[in-house]
């Protein structure tokens, strides 16, 4: 029985490690220091974009910086929507959900706009979109995926019965903590074997995922 599929964003749906950390480099050469080279170590995969922030103005400014840096960075994003694409057969998964009557949306720990905003570029159809600018507590605590299914007008009692697509540590966290089903989708992101293993369903791909959601629908 499924009663809700929530999604997280990047590395499920989107395949933006690429934008994503450009957008980081340009916003460190602007605001910080312009000899700076990042590395892919100085950023958290599935961190909080304002916590991603603080810990690069710490390593290569100052911490008053970070409101600015951030800024950029999502100035950055805005302007580069057109280069982050979706992964293979997102959209046909969300229309497959909308024609079944399945609640659906996504709560990601990257900005909501440019969630949203990638979302509208693809022309796809999802109601409830939220981003790290609507938590009080963000991935890995379960308040994301907590109010999303609130949203989308699931009764508490049927939780149990919501899957959860994550690909990161933080958002298998959340996803654990939730008292959700959880959905592990492999990325780029190293989530450790002890999360791993607590997952309800693993899968190399979102692609992969769909056989197994038809018949969970279906049962």
């Amino acid at each position: 029985m499924v009663k809700g599929v929530l999604f997280d964003f990047d590395g499920v749906i989107a395949y933006s490690k690429h934008i994503h950390f450009a957008s980081w480099q340009f916003a460190v050469n602007e605001v910080l220091d312009a000899t700076v080279v990042i590395t892919s170590g100085d950023i958290k995969s599935g961190a909080s974009p304002i916590i991603i922030s603080e810990i690069l103005c710490e390593k290569f400014g100052s911490h008053s910086q970070a409101e600015e840096l951030l800024k950029v960075k999502n100035n950055y994003l805005t302007e580069h929507i057109n280069e982050v694409e979706h992964y293979s057969g997102v959209g046909k998964l969300f229309e497959y959900l909308k024609k079944r009557n399945i609640p659906y949306g996504i709560a990601s720990n990257a900005s909501s706009d440019f969630v949203k905003d990638c979302i509208k570029f693809w022309k796809f159809e999802v109601l409830v979109m939220y981003g790290y600018e609507d938590y009080v507590n963000p991935k890995p605590n379960p308040e994301p995926y907590l109010k999303l299914a609130n949203s989308l007008n699931i009764e508490p009692a049927d939780f149990k019965d919501i899957y959860i697509f994550e690909d990161s540590e933080l958002g298998l966290q959340a996803a654990l903590n939730s008292g959700m089903k959880s959905v592990y989708i492999q990325s780029h992101c190293v989530v450790s074997e002890n999360i791993i293993s607590q997952t309800n369903y693993q899968f190399n791909s979102l692609f992969d995922a769909i056989g197994t959601i038809d018949k969970l629908i279906a049962s």
